[in-house]
């Protein structure tokens, strides 16, 4: 239940100036079209969000490229990282990447490392039904943090908010009074990663003096043999 609407940046007023430069290159010139710039609301506390919201499309074509790209990294902390990760992928990378998109790809990521490196959260998401943003908040500044990211975007997120709206219609036909989505720092709906899976987690509400339930909606993460 996305919306493949184009490439947004979205933040709040303490969003980093050069982070938002170096990210809106790179997806120009990975997509073709230079992403929307979108102004969030301030939060109460430190107003330092950075959103990357790309659609399926451009999350897959990052994915094609990033095993290679990983690999490539040799001497960086992404190199044990992906010892960690590489069981994500399912087929054999192309034998050969673009060598204009790994560019793009490694300044995209650059940005996200910029951003992070002024304080500002980082979230690799998309557009949910045009009324909330949801994604993946990264916790460092770690490249094959951020390609692990883009891949599971790729592959599982669309699956995944399909599964998470149509439990919610579930649960609000069933006489739930509210569907309250865990969220991230910037209050965007938190996708979160498991080892072998990807989920969202809810809170339901209900009449008559039931206690709130916790319900998660899942994802299994398939990995190679």
């Amino acid at each position: 239940m996305t919306n493949d609407i184009g490439s947004t940046i979205a933040g709040a007023s303490g969003i980093n100036g050069g982070a938002v430069l170096m990210a809106s290159q790179a997806i120009e010139g990975l997509t073709g079209k230079p992403p929307k710039l979108e102004s969030q609301a301030d939060l109460a506390g430190p107003n330092d969000n950075f959103q990357l919201l790309l659609d399926i499309a451009t999350y897959a074509a990052i994915s094609e490229c990033v095993r290679p790209f990983l690999k490539s990294l040799a001497g960086e902390a992404g190199k044990d990282a992906w010892q960690a990760i590489k069981s994500l992928w399912k087929k054999p990378p192309p034998e050969k990447s673009d060598a204009k998109t790994v560019e793009q790809i490694i300044q995209l990521q650059s940005a996200v490392r910029t951003a992070m490196g002024y304080g500002n959260t980082a979230i690799i998401g998309i557009r949910f039904e045009s009324r909330r943003n949801a994604g993946i908040q990264l916790k460092s500044q770690d490249r094959a943090e951020f390609a692990a990211a883009a891949k599971l975007m790729a592959e599982y997120s669309e699956e995944l908010m399909s599964r998470v709206e149509a439990e919610r219609r579930r649960l609000m036909g069933e006489g739930a009074h509210s569907v309250h989505f865990v969220e991230n720092s910037d209050c965007s709906i938190a996708i979160k990663v498991a080892d072998n899976m990807i989920y969202v987690e809810m809170t339901v509400g209900w009449e008559g003096g039931k206690r709130p339930e916790q319900i998660t909606v899942h994802v299994p993460i398939d990995k190679a043999e």
